[in-house]
């Protein structure tokens, strides 16, 4: 049975980490630029404006961000203010995740035709999960550690209620979605809706699920920050 807490495993567990956040980044930033066109299309009004733009460009922008202050804190040589590092770290994820939610709640919105109290519950659902990762931000505790010569990131475990709670509130509005595409399936707007996310919301939440489970099962340090922080990508 392997010894998740050794030293030997966890330092393999760090190096594929740094690797694999190489990869990652590097798949994100080809994403990136690959659709960057998207948001071209708008500044020359080729497409019509939509003021959701600003929305889906800032949860684009500060993943990039989040992704950018990764490799720059995971390849210093030298003592940096690595709480400072983390806090901004998380600011950037974090906005990024809540903002791709604030994209399914405006879409729910819009299916459900401005229902009020659909409308509530939904940024309601919303307003909990932010609230949530805004306590992650302000327990983030980080401190610079000579001997592995990097940002030593404490109390990885924590995170595991925000990632849990994220997965719940994204189910909840996809259910809620879903819900309200099947009541107009036989409209134009609901059809429309559904072929142009339903399915990449779905993979989008079920994304969420293996953060959750590697943060509960609290393998080691390496594997809780990879989750946290990494795995979730997918769902931006």
């Amino acid at each position: 049975m392997v010894n998740w807490q050794s030293p030997s495993v966890v330092a393999a567990d760090s190096l594929a980490f740094v690797k694999l956040l190489h990869v990652l980044a590097g798949l994100f930033m080809w994403e990136f630029f690959a659709t960057l066109q998207y948001e071209w299309d708008f500044v020359k009004k080729r497409r019509p404006y939509r003021w959701t733009i600003w929305i889906y460009s800032a949860t684009r922008i500060t993943a990039l961000m989040n992704v950018i202050l990764g490799l720059v804190g995971f390849n210093v040589t030298k003592p940096i203010a690595c709480e400072v590092w983390l806090i901004f770290e998380f600011i950037f994820a974090y906005t990024a995740f809540s903002l791709a939610s604030l994209l399914i709640v405006l879409r729910l919105i819009a299916i459900w035709n401005r229902n009020v109290p659909i409308s509530l519950l939904a940024v309601g659902v919303w307003l909990v999960n932010l609230a949530f990762l805004l306590r992650s931000v302000i327990v983030a505790r980080s401190e610079w550690d000579n001997d592995s010569g990097g940002c030593q990131i404490s109390d990885t475990d924590d995170s595991r209620i925000n990632v849990t709670v994220t997965l719940i509130t994204d189910t909840v509005l996809l259910t809620i979605m879903i819900v309200g595409l099947r009541r107009q399936r036989d409209h134009e707007l609901g059809r429309m809706l559904f072929n142009q996310g339903v399915l990449w919301l779905c993979l989008a939440t079920i994304s969420e699920v293996p953060p959750v489970v590697f943060l509960w099962l609290n393998l080691n340090d390496p594997l809780n920050i990879v989750s946290k922080i990494y795995f979730t990508l997918p769902a931006v």
